[in-house]
């Protein structure tokens, strides 16, 4: 009866098997198999050699830029989660008659213009910003502080802006699935508050927290367009790198290469993470 179910909801499925073949499976496969070719000048020769991911070490730039990006998607990620859960229980255990109205309220910043929210914080951390002009206004400072726009700080601050939403909705759908019966009764049994999230709430959401902290890692660690808005030199990461490989330089075997190699990383990232959670028994 289940194989008759699946193949019943097979054609229903069918388009959506369509599309991630045509636009996500079939670019990789071309773009892992472009990272062994060959260019001169403007032509990409069909080639197989290791050259492409060998100059990933030939010169120091680029294993530094993707340490760098690796670590600061990784800070970013357990920002938006430190601050995603908190919001994410009190909707589910305390404020349940409101969580629908903060929901939408998320959901709607959701659909403001990706560009639009980075302006706003360079406007925000600008020489003339929001923050410059209260602390120039209350006498903290006597000129504006140029460390907050163009550097590594404001690249981190502007990414868990916009990527806590995408971290707060797994946890809130997690945090959903933990019965109330198994914290009161853990509360019977004479756990603490305390006890009682760390040992029964946030095991049962691990599920939840992993999903939003690789969601908003894997998207931080590739972005290119904040850090070029509001990194400058300083907040660059190895997907602007990329970018360029595609769009300026046009070394399509390099920057597949470079790709891929970044994907590997993070794959390894990801799997120790989820490995560590299981030898500290927060996730099964």
């Amino acid at each position: 009866m289940r194989l008759k179910s699946k193949r019943q909801h097979l054609p229903l499925l069918l388009p959506l098997y369509i599309y991630y073949l045509l636009f996500l499976v079939v670019p990789l496969i071309a773009l892992f198999i472009i990272s062994f070719w060959e260019r001169t000048s403007w032509n990409l020769i069909p080639a197989f050699t290791l050259s492409n991911y060998l100059k990933i070490f030939s010169k120091p730039v680029y294993y530094s830029l993707l340490f760098r990006s690796v670590l600061m998607g990784f800070i970013i990620a357990l920002v938006c989660v430190i601050l995603s859960y908190p919001l994410a229980y009190a909707l589910t255990f305390r404020f349940t008659k409101r969580q629908d109205v903060v929901l939408y309220l998320i959901l709607i910043s959701l659909f403001s213009s990706y560009l639009v929210r980075i302006y706003a914080w360079k406007t925000i951390l600008g020489k003339f910003g929001l923050i410059n002009q209260i602390l120039t206004y209350l006498y903290i400072i006597k000129e504006p502080l140029e460390f907050l726009l163009y550097s590594r700080t404001a690249v981190i601050v502007t990414l868990i802006f916009i990527f806590t939403p995408f971290t707060l909705l797994p946890i809130y759908s997690s945090l959903q699935n933990v019965s109330i019966d198994f914290i009161e009764a853990a509360k019977d049994l004479g756990a603490n508050n305390f006890n009682t999230l760390f040992r029964i709430t946030i095991p049962l959401s691990m599920p939840g927290i992993i999903a939003g902290f690789i969601f908003t890692f894997l998207l931080s660690t590739g972005d290119y367009v904040t850090p070029q808005l509001v990194g400058g030199t300083s907040g660059m990461m190895i997907g602007k790198v990329i970018s360029d490989q595609f769009g300026i330089v046009y070394d399509w075997p390099f920057g597949s290469a470079l790709a891929y190699f970044m994907i590997f990383i993070m794959i390894f990232v990801v799997y120790t993470l989820i490995m560590i959670l299981k030898k500290c028994k927060f996730y099964r």
